[in-house]
């Protein structure tokens, strides 16, 4: 018990740094474009460049700033908020909750996630079920943003500094006293931030793209860690690429790729991350219904607590036909 408070305690840390250090790097490269880069280029009456570093960075910063935001305050999808309809699964050792397929304890907010991928120490929360998607979205927005501020940015500021681009990115491994005499010691600062966007930038391309190839496979992170392989016993997880993606990302057209992932959106996953179809239970009441449970529904339940019943669910999962169940097992379901 001390163990996970300290644990606790230890997490909440990292993760309100991690928070504040995002909030303050981001917001001051985006000052440095309105103050410094911004004025310098309608000065100089380059109004083409105005307007497309205008339109492209404040499309990037709004996306990056709405899906981070998203990404940190939206649950990931807790087990225990959804026991009225996971009683048919085994218990988790953990947390003392019945863990539906696909859901993993978190042992650092030590709570069972619906489909979890992984702890964000950045988020200061679990990625999971209703979160991943906002989470695989910031990735790729601050990884263009990174890249963008790196190579344009840092080029930008410069020529707004010092007229023209005097030093390559290389120049800041061997040329550092002549960028400090020439930049000053907050041209410096501001110099080696702008640095610093690139390898952060490429290593977000690299992150995103391992997480592009696990959406396309339809399994996460742990899935993939720990070989986990829920495709070979159930039909319904063998869905396409592109089935996967639309899954994913809830969109089936062009209009909805335009308006829910080149915008912010705050659609939520179709599912609800417990079920294997996922079609079949309005998302929006299931935290809300656990106070009503109908008679026929209290029925199911104590049915689903015998064992045989268990017993008869987990040999359907397994076949790849449901419809094609033999007389004894009817006859037995019929006596639970």
């Amino acid at each position: 018990m001390p163990n996970e408070k300290v644990r606790k305690i230890l997490s909440n840390s990292i993760g309100c740094l991690c928070i504040i250090i995002f909030f303050s790097l981001t917001t001051y490269i985006v000052y440095v474009f309105y103050s410094t880069i911004a004025i310098t280029t309608l000065e100089e009456k380059r109004y083409g460049k105005f307007i497309f570093h205008f339109i492209f960075g404040n499309w990037l910063a709004i996306n990056i700033y709405f899906h981070y935001i998203m990404a940190c305050v939206t649950s990931p999808g807790l087990a225990k908020d959804y026991q009225h309809l996971a009683r048919q699964y085994p218990i988790c050792k953990k947390c003392s909750f019945n863990k539906p397929p696909r859901t993993h304890h978190c042992s650092w907010c030590n709570v069972c996630v619906l489909r979890f991928d992984h702890h964000c120490p950045w988020l200061n929360n679990c990625v999971g079920f209703y979160n991943y998607r906002y989470f695989f979205q910031f990735c790729c927005f601050m990884a263009t943003g990174c890249l963008y501020a790196g190579f344009f940015g840092y080029r930008e500021y410069q020529i707004s500094r010092l007229g023209v681009q005097v030093f390559r990115h290389i120049d800041s491994f061997f040329k550092v006293p002549d960028i400090l005499e020439d930049l000053g010691v907050d041209g410096f600062i501001t110099y080696y931030i702008f640095i610093l966007t690139v390898p952060v930038g490429f290593a977000l391309t690299g992150f995103s793209c391992c997480h592009a190839h696990m959406i396309s496979r339809d399994e996460t992170s742990v899935e993939r860690l720990l070989q986990i392989d829920y495709k070979k016993d159930s039909i319904t997880y063998n869905n396409s690429c592109l089935d996967n993606w639309k899954r994913f990302l809830g969109v089936y057209t062009l209009g909805e790729f335009i308006g829910r992932i080149l915008l912010p959106s705050m659609h939520k996953p179709r599912g609800n991350g417990i079920t294997t179809s996922d079609y079949d239970i309005n998302t929006d009441l299931l935290p809300h219904q656990q106070g009503h449970i109908s008679y026929g529904s209290n029925i199911y339940h104590h049915i689903s607590d015998n064992y045989l019943f268990r017993k008869y669910r987990s040999e359907m999962s397994s076949w790849r036909k449901p419809h094609t169940i033999s007389r004894e097992w009817q006859h037995v379901v019929k006596t639970c």
